[in-house]
C-alpha cells in the first residue's frame, strides 16, 4: 500500500489537532477554597477597663503588647481567618481632645484613600446608650476594609481598625469579611461604658 504526500499530510494535521484538543481544553475559572464559618455566639469581654462589650466566641482577645500601646488596648484576633481588629481606648479629657481624636481617626482612615476605590462614612448615633461615632467602609485594594470610632462624647473613646494579617485580594476574602463585619457591628452595638475606672 502506497501513501501519498496528501495522505501523510492529512494524518499529521489530524494527529496534531487531536493532540492539541486533548491537552489544552477550555480554561477553567479560578476557584476558591470552601469556607466553613463557625457557629455564631458571643461572650462578654470584661477586663476591668472602662468598657465592656460582646465578642464572638470563635475570636481571641489579646492585650496589645506594642511598645506604644496604652492600658486597655487590645487586639481581637480571628485565628481561623488570619485577621485582627486592633482596638485602642482613650479617656476623653474635654471637647477639644475628643475633636482631635476624631480627626486622627478620620486621617488614619483616609491614608488608605490611595488604594481604596471608595470610602463610605456612616455616622453612629445610638441615643439609647448615648454612643456616637463613625464607621469607615473602604472598598478596593485597601490594606484595611473597615475602621471606626465610638464615644460617649464625655469620657470614653474607642478606635478600631480591621486588617487581614496577610495580603489578600478583596474579592477572595469578601465572604469572610462580611461574616466578621457582622460580629464587629455586634461588638460596637453592645459597648457599655464604666465611669468609675
Amino acid at each position: 500500500m502506497k501513501f501519498s504526500f496528501k495522505h501523510i499530510y492529512s494524518a499529521l494535521v489530524a494527529g496534531t489537532l487531536l493532540l492539541s484538543a486533548c491537552t489544552s481544553g477550555t480554561p477553567r475559572p479560578h476557584g476558591y477554597p470552601r469556607i466553613i464559618f463557625p457557629e455564631r455566639g458571643y461572650r462578654t469581654f470584661d477586663q476591668g477597663c472602662p468598657y465592656t462589650f460582646e465578642i464572638p466566641t470563635y475570636a481571641l482577645m489579646e492585650a496589645d503588647t506594642h511598645e506604644l500601646s496604652e492600658p486597655c488596648w487590645f487586639n481581637l484576633k480571628f485565628p481561623g481567618f488570619d485577621a485582627t481588629l486592633y482596638l485602642s481606648y482613650k479617656s476623653v479629657k474635654n471637647q477639644g481632645h475628643l475633636d482631635t481624636l476624631s480627626e486622627e481617626a478620620y486621617k488614619l482612615a483616609m491614608k488608605n484613600n490611595i488604594k481604596a476605590d471608595v470610602i463610605n462614612e456612616t455616622e453612629i448615633v445610638d441615643t439609647s446608650n448615648g454612643n456616637f461615632g463613625v464607621l469607615y467602609d473602604l472598598y478596593g485594594e485597601s490594606a484595611t476594609p473597615f475602621n471606626f470610632y465610638i464615644t460617649d462624647k464625655k469620657n470614653h473613646y474607642i478606635r478600631g481598625a480591621f486588617y487581614f494579617d496577610q495580603y489578600t485580594k478583596t474579592d477572595s476574602v469578601a465572604p469572610v469579611y462580611d461574616f466578621i463585619r457582622t460580629d464587629i457591628m455586634h461588638m460596637i452595638n453592645t459597648i457599655e461604658w464604666r465611669d468609675q475606672y
